[in-house]
C-alpha cells in the first residue's frame, strides 16, 4: 500500500488560505499558485466553495469519465491534512489552522478535564452515550471561523454556509443545496458559500469504495455539480474539494484482544485508523510490546512525543488543550485494517490512515467569466 504524507504547502488547507487572501484576510500558512492565480485572472464576485465529504481522488477514477464535469475541471490533486478525517480536515478548511494548531484530529477526543470520550461534532461520549449539556467543542476548541475572517476583511461580502439536514434548516439532497446556492448568489452582489455535503462519505463506509452503489451516488453528485455550473451567474467561481477518501478495509476487533486492553488506563480515542492509547502507570513498554506483536504489522506505532515530532498534524503552536486529547501512544494505519474499539457497525471502507486513497483528493475548479 502506497503511503502519503501530508503536504501543507498544496493541501485542502492551503484552498483556504487562497481563498482568504483573495479577501484581504491575513492568512499564515502558504497559499496554491494555482488557485491564486485563477482567483487574480477571474476576480470573481461569488465563491462557491464546495466540499463533498470522502471524493478521494481514487474514487473519482474509478467511477467518472475524463469527460465528466468533476472530473473534466480537476485542477490538480492536493492532500488532505491528517489524520484525513472529517473532523481535522473539515475544521482545517473552515478556520484556515493545521489540526495542531485548531486541536481538531479525529471524531472522538478524550478532555481530561472532563473525563469524557467526546465525539466532537455531537457533543456526546463515545462510550457511554452521555449528551453533554455544555458544549465542549466551543469551551476547548473553539476557532475563527473562514467566514469571521472574510467579514472582518471584507464587511460588504455576504457569507453563507450550506448543510445537511442534521443541521436545523439544512438541505435533504445536494440537488437542494445547489438549488439554495444559487438563489443566493443571483441575489447578492458579492458572496462566499460554503457548501458542505455528507456523501460520498456514508455509501462508502457502508458498500465500499468500488461499489454499484458507490458508483450510482458519485454520478448523481456529478449530475449535480453539472447543474450547478451550468446554471452560475456571471463572475462566480466554483471550488470543490473532498476532506478525505476512502481505503476498502478489514475490521480488528482491538477491544477483544484482552492483553492489550488490561494495559490501558482509558478506553481508546482519536479514529479506527489514528489511534490513541492512555497506558498504566509502568506498562508502557509491555503494552509497546504487545501491541507491536499484534498489530505492528499493518500498524505505526509512536510514542506520543515522537508522533508529534513527525509534524503530520501541521506546524504552528500546538493548541492548548490538545494534549490531554492524548494518551502515551498513537498508532497510525499503514495498510488496509481498521481497529474496532467497541461492537458496532460494520464498515465496508474507512479513512484516518496514511494510504495514498485516503489523503489525495481534487482541487476542482470552474469559473463562469
Amino acid at each position: 500500500m502506497k503511503l502519503v504524507r501530508p503536504d501543507y504547502t498544496r493541501s485542502i488547507l492551503n484552498v483556504t488560505t487562497s481563498i482568504l487572501h483573495y479577501y484581504g484576510a491575513p492568512v499564515a500558512y502558504p497559499t496554491l499558485p494555482e488557485l491564486d492565480e485563477a482567483l487574480s485572472t477571474h476576480r470573481p464576485d461569488h465563491v462557491i466553495y464546495v466540499l463533498l465529504d470522502g471524493l478521494g481522488i481514487n474514487a473519482i477514477e474509478r467511477h467518472l469519465q475524463p469527460s465528466d464535469a468533476i472530473r473534466n475541471h480537476l485542477l490538480t490533486p492536493i492532500t488532505s491534512v491528517f489524520p484525513p478525517t472529517t473532523v481535522a480536515a473539515t475544521d482545517a478548511v473552515l478556520s484556515g489552522l493545521p489540526p495542531i494548531v485548531n486541536g481538531h484530529v479525529g471524531w472522538v477526543q478524550y478532555f481530561k478535564e472532563e473525563n469524557a470520550n467526546v465525539i466532537v461534532f455531537q457533543n456526546k461520549d463515545y462510550y457511554k452515550g452521555t449528551i453533554y449539556a455544555e458544549d465542549l467543542r466551543q469551551k476547548y476548541l473553539a476557532f475563527d471561523t473562514i467566514y469571521d475572517q472574510i467579514n472582518a476583511a471584507a464587511p460588504d461580502v455576504l457569507t453563507k454556509e450550506f448543510f445537511p439536514a442534521f443541521r436545523e434548516g439544512g438541505s435533504e439532497s445536494f440537488a437542494e443545496q445547489v438549488e439554495r446556492v444559487l438563489i443566493s448568489t443571483h441575489n447578492t452582489d458579492r458572496s462566499f458559500n460554503y457548501v458542505y455535503w455528507i456523501e460520498p462519505d456514508l455509501v462508502e463506509h457502508q458498500h465500499g469504495v468500488d461499489s454499484e452503489e458507490t458508483a450510482h451516488v458519485i454520478h448523481k453528485l456529478n449530475e449535480d455539480f453539472t447543474a450547478l455550473i451550468d446554471n452560475l451567474p456571471e463572475r462566480t467561481m466554483v471550488v470543490l474539494i473532498a476532506d478525505h477518501g476512502l481505503v476498502d478495509v478489514e475490521q480488528m476487533p482491538l477491544f477483544q484482544y484482552d492483553d492489550v486492553m488490561s494495559l490501558l488506563s482509558q478506553q481508546p480515542s482519536i479514529e479506527p485508523r489514528t489511534t490513541t492509547f492512555f497506558v498504566k502507570d509502568g506498562m508502557q513498554d509491555a503494552f509497546e510490546e504487545r501491541f507491536n506483536k499484534h498489530f505492528g504489522t499493518w500498524f505505526k506505532l509512536y510514542r506520543t512525543a515522537d508522533f508529534l515530532a513527525t509534524k503530520l498534524l501541521g506546524e504552528g503552536p500546538m493548541n492548548p488543550n490538545l494534549a490531554q486529547c492524548f494518551g502515551n501512544f498513537v498508532s497510525v494505519a499503514t495498510d488496509k485494517y481498521m481497529f474496532t474499539l467497541h461492537e458496532g457497525k460494520a464498515y465496508k471502507a474507512h479513512h484516518a490512515g496514511l494510504s495514498e486513497a485516503e489523503m489525495m483528493v481534487p482541487l476542482v475548479l470552474y469559473a463562469k467569466k
